[in-house]
């Protein structure tokens, strides 16, 4: 097995402790903390005790197939094994092999931002723009879930607008990461409708991922901290700190992943 050099800590420095099994990641808080999490499970702006991600190690044709009859059943049913309250926990899902997962911390001044990220690539990188697999209806169809999960966490607090910002700032740090990484292409595995690229898009063909279809992030604040308003890319606390925490977590995933095979 790969010895892994960017294995999380036992607790973060922002808060929290961090529970590491072969299939999942948890980070369990003493306080009610405060997130915003593309999860089925509590997605959205929610209060969370804990967050998690989990690792679905079988393949499936639908939703259906999971325990519980959904991805967000299915997930409340692992908290509940931990006996975890369900009603404040949030997670993602990915295929992404746990034990790879990468950590990175980075301080400025008295900013602190952790991530704790999984990811590869080479069955859903998809390049923003350049087609679609399928139509969601009635619940649509189950793509392989969650290629790059990141969780983010830090010691400040922030506005609902600023933590939407955050999620932009985070999506362009990871975007940054991959494309940096040596320019994963978008995979040609699946029939895509609507392929063609308008020249308002770009002038030359370019099929460089912008990420994968299937990424997940949940963003953790502290209540606490100091309130900021702002998590763009020119301010400290999002051009610094966060993106530099994700840019780093998702080169380490990813520098996991491809060691490994």
């Amino acid at each position: 097995m790969l010895n892994n050099p960017y294995e999380a800590p036992q607790e973060l420095a922002t808060g929290g402790y961090i529970t590491k099994e072969l299939h999942s990641v948890t980070v369990h808080f003493d306080d009610i903390h405060y997130s915003l999490s593309s999860g089925q499970l509590n997605g959205g702006y929610h209060h969370t005790l804990a967050v998690r991600n989990q690792q679905l190690t079988y393949q499936i044709e639908t939703e259906k197939d999971l325990p519980g009859g959904s991805v967000a059943n299915y997930l409340a049913q692992e908290f509940e094994q931990i006996d975890t309250p369900v009603h404040f926990s949030t997670a993602l899902l990915t295929s992404a092999t746990m034990t790879l997962h990468a950590y990175a911390k980075v301080e400025e001044k008295d900013t602190i931002v952790e991530t704790i990220v999984t990811a590869g690539y080479e069955k859903t990188a998809h390049r923003a723009g350049t087609g679609y697999c399928y139509e969601e209806r009635d619940g649509g169809a189950f793509i392989t879930p969650g290629t790059i999960n990141i969780l983010v966490f830090t010691n400040k607090a922030l506005t609902d607008s600023a933590m939407v910002k955050a999620m932009m700032t985070i999506t362009e740090a990871k975007t940054a990461a991959l494309q940096d990484w040596g320019g994963a292409e978008s995979v040609k595995l699946y029939p895509f409708m609507n392929e063609d690229i308008p020249d308002a898009l770009t002038k030359e063909r370019n099929t460089t991922a912008t990420g994968t279809s299937t990424d997940g992030v949940v963003l953790t604040i502290d209540t606490n901290g100091d309130v900021l308003t702002d998590a763009g890319t020119f301010s400290l606390f999002g051009g610094d700190t966060l993106a530099k925490a994700v840019y780093v977590g998702v080169q380490r995933a990813l520098e996991n992943a491809i060691g490994a095979e």
